[in-house]
Formats: C-alpha cells, sequence, structure tokens
C-alpha cells in the first residue's frame, strides 16, 4: 500500500518539497552572506536595500521574500497537496480499486498521511529552522546589543511574519493545513469546492491565533509611565525595548488599569503672556536666556497636560508586551494547539471516509 500510494502520489510530493528545499537552500545561502556582513539584515522591503554591497542586498530581498513565502506555504500545501491527495481518487473514482481490495479504510486514509503529509510537515519544520537561524545576528551586527549580545530588534519574533515561518509553528500549521484539506477532500467531494474553503480554513486559524489565541499564552509584562514630565508616551524604561518585545497594547490608563479615551483637544497649553509665539526667539534675548525661557515654558506646558490628563481619569501610562525570551515557549504552545486541532479536524475526515461508497 505504501508503495502503490507513493507511485500514485510522487509526482505532488516531489514538487512540493523540491520548492520547500529551494527556499530552505536560499535561507542557507542569503543567512551565510547576512551573517558575514554587519549591516546585513534578515528581513527588510523588496523596494530598498540596507546593505552597502550587491550581494548583501540580494540576500535580504531573497531572505525577505522566503519569509513570507514560508508563511503562506501552509495554505497552499493545505488546499494544492491536503486536498488532491483524496479529492482526485474520488473524482476519478480510482478510490473504488482500492476500497474493494483487502484494504480497510483507515489503512487506506493513514498510509496517505504517512507518504504525504508526514514527509511535508518535517520539511516544513526543517524550514522554519533555517529561516531561524537567518535571524541570530552574528556578533558583528551594527543593529543593537541587548543583555551583551547582539539581537536583531526590528521587528520581534513574536510577530508577523516571523513567528509563523520558525521551525514548530510552521510545521504544526503545515500538517494542520494538510488535514483541514484531507477532511475537506472527503465531505466536499469537490477539489475546487474543498481548496476554496481549505484555503479560508487555514487563513482564518492563522489570524485566530495571531489575534485571539497568541496573546493569551503568558501573562503580558506591563511597563508603567508616570503622568509627570512632557512626551511620557515615548518614555523606555525597565524591561519594554520597542522591537525587541511583542507589543499588544498601550494608552492611559486609570487607577484600576482600565484604558482611558484621552481627548487632546480638551487640553490647553500656556503660552504667551504678551501674545507672541513663545517658541521664537525674542529680539532682546541671547540663546542662553532663550533656552532658559524654553525650559520653563515646556515645564508649563507638561505640568497643564499631567492636570488635564489627571481631570480625565488617567493615572498613568502604561505598555502591555510579551517579552522575546519567550519565543520558545509561546511557539511549542502554539504547535501543541495546532496539534490538537488537526486531531479535531481529523473527526470529519473520518466520518467522511466512513461515508465513502466504492
Amino acid at each position: 500500500m505504501i508503495w502503490v500510494t507513493w507511485r500514485h502520489h510522487r509526482t505532488s510530493l516531489i514538487v512540493s518539497l523540491g520548492i520547500i528545499a529551494v527556499l530552505a537552500l536560499t535561507g542557507l545561502v542569503g543567512g551565510a552572506i547576512i551573517k558575514s556582513d554587519g549591516s546585513g539584515r534578515p528581513f527588510g522591503s523588496f523596494f530598498g536595500c540596507f546593505g552597502n554591497t550587491t550581494a548583501i542586498c540580494a540576500a535580504e530581498t531573497a531572505l525577505t521574500a522566503t519569509t513570507l513565502i514560508a508563511t503562506m506555504l501552509p495554505v497552499f500545501l493545505g488546499a494544492l497537496v491536503g486536498v488532491t491527495v483524496f479529492s482526485r481518487d474520488i473524482e476519478q473514482g480510482t478510490h473504488v480499486l482500492g476500497l474493494t481490495q483487502s484494504v480497510s479504510r483507515a489503512r487506506w486514509f493513514w498510509t496517505r498521511v504517512l507518504v504525504v503529509f508526514v514527509p511535508l510537515t518535517v520539511a516544513a519544520a526543517l524550514l522554519g529552522f533555517v529561516l531561524e537561524w537567518t535571524r541570530r545576528l552574528p556578533a558583528n551586527s551594527n543593529f543593537a546589543f541587548v543583555a551583551g549580545r547582539a539581537t536583531f530588534v526590528d521587528p520581534p519574533n513574536l510577530s508577523y511574519p516571523f513567528f509563523q515561518s520558525s521551525g514548530l509553528a510552521l510545521g504544526a500549521y503545515t500538517f494542520m493545513a494538510l488535514i483541514l484539506g484531507a477532511a475537506l477532500a472527503l465531505l466536499v467531494r469537490s477539489s475546487i469546492g474543498a481548496m476554496a474553503l481549505t484555503m479560508v480554513g487555514v487563513v482564518g486559524v492563522l489570524v485566530m491565533f495571531q489575534f485571539v489565541a497568541r496573546p493569551h499564552y503568558a501573562p503580558v509584562g506591563i511597563e508603567k509611565s508616570p503622568l509627570s514630565g512632557g512626551r511620557i508616551y515615548t518614555a523606555v524604561e525597565g524591561a519594554f525595548v520597542p522591537g525587541l518585545n511583542w507589543e499588544i497594547e498601550q494608552g492611559y490608563v486609570d487607577i484600576q488599569g482600565n484604558f482611558v479615551d484621552v481627548r487632546y483637544d480638551e487640553c490647553t497649553w500656556s503660552g504667551s503672556d504678551d501674545g507672541n509665539d513663545p517658541y521664537e526667539q525674542r529680539s532682546e534675548e541671547t540663546g542662553a536666556q532663550y533656552d532658559v525661557r524654553m525650559e520653563a515654558v515646556l515645564a508649563q506646558q507638561d505640568r497643564d497636560m499631567e492636570v488635564c490628563l489627571h481631570e480625565q481619569g488617567a493615572d498613568h501610562y502604561e505598555v502591555r508586551y510579551h517579552s522575546s525570551d519567550q519565543f520558545r515557549r509561546f511557539q511549542v504552545t502554539e504547535a501543541a494547539l495546532t496539534l490538537v486541532l488537526s486531531g479535531l479536524f481529523l473527526i470529519p475526515a473520518l466520518w467522511g471516509l466512513r461515508r465513502l461508497k466504492p
């Protein structure tokens, strides 16, 4: 049965594994080039280069494209492989031969999972680990140093597209998408319909994880800033480092920790008593006098702003985030949840298999 399944689906399997291999090879070569230059970045833009050589520019662009393609890999594999592994047999009637022989329905189903789905899942996970490797910048990186080590800080590993294209998550997403495609193929029994539903379903699951489930995998860290002092919304202190951590939400909160909708148009600013622009240097002022006056003006405006915020119920400013050092914990958690979801998708798949008539 294994040999028959391999012969029947080898084209889809070889092509899919070949595409993943090309992406992984691109990641390895691009990552090696990036790591050889301290100014290289493993993710950037298609419309500009951050490096200073043609090779660095090409490597950055290639890694950006590879990362984005990897995030969509489960969607396409689920639709083009997960569905067709079963729907093609059903539409052509070739499943009749298999189910009328001495092969049970369960063996007919699980052999396809073993021969086609498992290798693709492993290959996708390996691709994810290659992309993780490309994001570990070398010691000569020019971008950031946190806790004595070079760190890629823009954007964080817990957010899109980095988290979705990393090892455990990418492998688990791929398996889930393949099982969902198989389930819809056995239920809908139409390749086009099952493909469309699979793509919508996989994208919906990925969006659900990103915006609904993942923020709750661990208690959020909170960085608080007092209302005293100007421009408090730009304060960065303690554990929160923009780009290194995954920001969930931020804003002014009341004493109970509830967010307050601040209306800035209700705040008044102290200006000049004589009607002149307080920010312009006066003709009789020296540079030192102007600096002293401006410090006083800004300090008064800060006090006015603080009073206005207090009047609207604000007690302090909060940034709520997940620290990037929880990356592996989040990966394991999401991979486990995705595999549980795959198990749930097996229920309708096996029900559709039982209803399948030879």
